[in-house]
């Protein structure tokens, strides 16, 4: 593709994204360097309104910068072109890895959403809110081990709704994640950004929002009227963090650098503790009632007799309003839908006061391709559908829910996290009960020589480059031997999420004599035997094992005796002792910086 020139110091490539508010391209600046370049929607690139705003917060903007930001360098205004240049972040988006993994491990819940609360605590810090946290604003950076979070598109949507657009008196987000308070109408805050911030941590532990429903009306008035229900399975300390994230007033949520300190906490408590992921949801569980205003607006900080402030009960009524709208114009063609009062005047969103109830909220529904009640799913099909190339989510809403579905899912990083690579039954065949999709997927691999032992040790286990036979391995550990050694062995525990044990076994090629034997056997939990071989000078095993929700992993040896002579100086080698696991399963808090992402391709089957 040809380069479009974009101002005087940068040049457009390809495009690799799309949001509601443009699209975003790969941008070469005069000096070589990559960056990310959002180009803003034609209507609202000609709103002289926004245009300003994005000026006067300009000098604010790009002043954010942290680990968990994506960074914005530089605003290009041309014309009718008005575009955001920024950091480029490879990895894809936070929704990916979801609609991939389904639900995520609380560890990993927690540690992505510290990042994500760290990153509203820098902008905070500045009288900056975002306005529209959700999955698809977070990017998951490819480039480091642990994958680091990183918050985009910050200010853009409050900068659009806060300057007005056609329809003025607006607020903008998405439904599923807008905070009760602004679909009633009241201002945009920090607490807006914390509440979905809650959501997104709901999401990410059982795979649905906590009101999602086919009703825009429907999920409003849930933001506005329910407590959210408790998802089966949860851990209690994040639930108790959600819960509170959740409130519906937004004086009783914590502030977002609070969040991420406790989340810190919890992602390192639950690692140790190897927490279990949560039940994968389709359907919410139902919202339970609020109960007394006082209860609702500000939890356990009134007694169950109390009155809420006026300007407390003020914020209860226009929640309930929000609840009550009762003109929908949706946009189809958009996903953007109008709710108004039936007053065709546009009513002041900003005064204050009990009387000033009526309002009008412009908000955003996204395409979810999760199988979440807001996915569009078949009834029935004639037959099948080509799935091959689309992301398991969107493979899954072209499928009636009544079919068995069963994923296979295959380690290879040349193409999307979540892509279906083969299907079964093959497109345009006879539908049956069940469909095999095989779904490719990253893989997380952790080095043996990064983990410590739970129990006994390697003779040298930095993962120095062994030879061994014709050829050098990197990350080995090994052991020394000798003839009359006794049986040793090393043992490590391990998190579920991972799904093989790789390595090639073998003796070192500096081993003293050349007769000795080993005998090595790796076992799973309870002594359940994956492997066992002789290796001797020489000759090496090349093994992978399927170390599927194996929690004890244990690595025995025992040298074959030789009645003559003990044979000293001797070493034999595990290399490149590698454990492969699905990225998002396996959490990365608490991993050492040798963990790294693979190419590595291999196979391994579920069920959903």
């Amino acid at each position: 593709m040809d380069e479009q020139p974009l101002g005087s110091n940068y040049r457009l490539g390809e495009q690799i994204g799309a949001g509601r508010m443009g699209r975003v391209y790969l941008g070469r600046h005069v000096d070589g360097r990559e960056f990310a370049v959002k180009k803003l929607r034609s209507d609202l690139s000609d709103d002289s309104g926004i245009i300003a705003r994005f000026h006067q917060e300009w000098a604010i903007l790009q002043k954010l910068e942290g680990p968990n930001l994506v960074r914005v360098h530089d605003l290009v205004v041309e014309g009718e072109t008005v575009a955001f240049v920024m950091d480029l972040v490879p990895g894809g988006d936070l929704r990916q890895v979801l609609e991939a993994a389904g639900r995520l491990l609380p560890s990993e819940v927690a540690r992505i959403g510290a990042g994500v609360a760290r990153a509203l605590a820098s902008a905070h810090a500045r009288g900056i809110v975002h306005g529209d946290v959700k999955p698809e604003n977070v990017l998951m950076d490819s480039s480091t081990a642990e994958r680091v979070p990183k918050l985009t598109d910050f200010g853009i949507a409050t900068v659009v709704a806060s300057a007005g657009t056609r329809t003025s008196t607006s607020r903008v987000g998405t439904v599923e994640y807008m905070a009760p308070e602004t679909a009633a109408g009241g201002p945009v805050s920090p607490a807006v950004d914390v509440y979905a911030l809650g959501v997104v941590l709901y999401e990410l532990t059982c795979g649905v929002t906590p009101f999602a429903s086919p009703s825009i009306p429907q999920t409003l008035m849930g933001h506005a009227q329910l407590l959210p229900g408790k998802p089966p399975g949860i851990t209690e300390e994040l639930w108790a963090v959600i819960a509170q994230l959740l409130s519906k007033n937004p004086l009783a949520r914590p502030d977002a650098a609070v969040v991420a300190g406790r989340l810190d906490e919890l992602a390192t408590v639950l690692y140790q503790r190897n927490a279990p992921v949560a039940e994968h949801l389709v359907v919410p569980p139902p919202g339970r009632p609020m109960g007394n205003e006082a209860e609702t607006l500000l939890p356990g900080a009134f007694p169950r007799s109390a009155t809420p402030p006026p300007a407390r009960r003020s914020i209860m009524r226009k929640l309930r309003v929000a609840g009550a709208i009762v003109v929908v114009a949706a946009v189809a063609a958009t996903g953007t839908y109008l709710f108004a009062s039936s007053s065709e005047k546009p009513v002041n969103t900003s005064s204050s006061g009990d009387d000033g109830a009526a309002t009008s909220v412009t908000v955003t529904t996204t395409k979810s391709t999760s199988s979440t009640p807001t996915s569009t799913r078949v009834t029935q099909l004639s037959e099948m559908p080509n799935l091959v190339g689309k992301l398991l989510g969107a493979a899954r809403d072209e499928l009636p829910a009544s079919l068995d579905l069963v994923v296979e899912e295959v380690f290879d990083s040349t193409k999307p996290d979540g892509t279906v690579t083969k299907q079964d039954p093959e497109p345009g065949g006879a539908v049956g009960k069940k469909v095999t999709l095989t779904v490719a997927r990253p893989a997380f691999t952790t080095y043996l020589d990064a983990l410590t032992p739970a129990s006994g040790r390697w003779t040298d286990s930095d993962g120095e480059v062994v030879g061994m036979k014709d050829k050098s391995y990197p990350h080995s550990v090994y052991a020394s031997v000798d003839g009359c050694s006794s049986k040793d062995s090393v043992e490590y525990n391990l998190n579920q999420g991972y799904r093989r044990f790789v390595a090639t076994a073998g003796m070192s090629n500096d081993s003293a004599a050349s007769g000795l034997q080993v005998q090595f056997e790796v076992f799973a939990d309870e002594g359940r035997l994956l492997k066992t071989a002789t290796v001797k000078l020489g000759e090496v095993v090349d093994f992978d094992v399927d170390v599927t929700k194996v929690l004890r992993l244990k690595i025995q040896w025992q040298p074959l005796r030789n009645r003559e002579t003990c044979y000293t100086a001797n070493a034999w080698v595990l290399g490149e002792a590698k454990l492969l696991g699905v990225a998002g399963e396996v959490p990365t808090s608490g991993l050492p910086p040798t963990s790294t992402r693979s190419a590595t391709t291999t196979t391994t089957t579920t069920t959903r």
